[in-house]
């Protein structure tokens, strides 16, 4: 009796793992149909059902990158980011694992989740071939620029030319000479610290916009703020409406004081996410240039 079980069992489990791979494909195909017709909604949860069902990492592996491509096409970037974040790298080949992790990388960026991005194109530089991770230089250096580590960043460009430009001279000095330019130290950002312009703005009511190169916003809020008192000093020595006076004039006074603080903070930053783009622009247009 023993016997014969284990015989069937011989002579089932392939088919049992056969059908169990027919039907994870059925799942991927279904999920890939819908996808086709525009249905997001619906392949999101039918790719989500084949990673959840898969016997195998590979497949499951398919299945979440197919699912988190969905939701960045569906405007759901936080989403494809934490999807991403499910993956098993265990066991799988060079070519899906430098996909995998390029995409956590890609998403984690588009999601400004910066360290992230980093640490995954760090490990694809450390453990893929340089076949794989060459592809990976351009947002590596992206990823760099937006912490800040414009040496790091100038050396993921320069190995990136060095290889993909190896056969061709002309390119390769056209490409060296604009790296080096983008990267020379006075053609690098020059950021607002928005410590700094909070500290301005309650010294000086209007400073704190100065500093961040927006004149009109500071000469607003110097005005409103100086009305404030005007009014203020109104109501006491001219009008004699000693209590209405202050307050009317306090009550202005505190509310674009106040303002003109947070106001400055935010401005510093926007000056400085600016500037950030634009000079990640400048390296994109090298980086687009080289694909044409």
């Amino acid at each position: 009796m023993k016997l014969i079980t284990t015989l069937s069992l011989i002579c089932i489990l392939p088919f049992a793992e056969l059908f169990a791979s027919e039907s994870e494909h059925t799942e991927l195909s279904i999920a890939d149909s819908l996808r086709s017709e525009g249905l997001l909604a619906e392949a999101i949860i039918a790719y989500e059902y084949s990673a959840f069902t898969s016997l195998n990492n590979t497949d499951r592996t398919i299945a979440l990158l197919k699912k988190a491509e969905c939701l960045l096409e569906s405007g759901k970037i936080e989403r494809s980011e934490s999807t991403l974040s499910r993956l098993n790298f265990y066991n799988l080949n060079d070519s899906l694992q430098y996909e995998s992790r390029y995409k956590s990388a890609l998403y984690s960026y588009l999601n400004q989740n910066f360290e992230e991005s980093i640490s995954q194109l760090s490990i694809i530089e450390q453990f893929l071939p340089i076949e794989n991770s060459i592809k990976s230089k351009p947002l590596f250096a992206l990823a760099l620029n937006e912490t800040r580590r414009w040496n790091e960043a100038k050396e993921q460009m320069i190995l990136w030319n060095n290889y993909v430009n190896a056969n061709d001279s002309c390119k390769l000095a056209t490409y060296d000479i604009a790296i080096k330019n983008i990267y020379d130290k006075k053609n690098q950002p020059k950021y607002r610290d928005p410590a700094k312009a909070l500290i301005w703005a309650q010294i000086i009511p209007g400073s704190g916009q100065l500093y961040s190169g927006y004149f009109f916003d500071a000469a607003f809020t110097s005005i409103m703020v100086l009305s404030g008192i005007g009014i203020a000093a109104y109501g006491v020595f001219v009008a004699k409406y000693y209590i209405t006076g202050v307050l009317l004039g306090y009550g202005i006074f505190q509310r674009f004081f106040i303002a003109g603080q947070n106001r400055s903070e935010f401005l510093a930053n926007k000056r400085n996410y600016q500037r950030k783009r634009k000079y990640n622009d400048r390296l994109r247009d090298i980086i687009n240039a080289h694909s044409y």
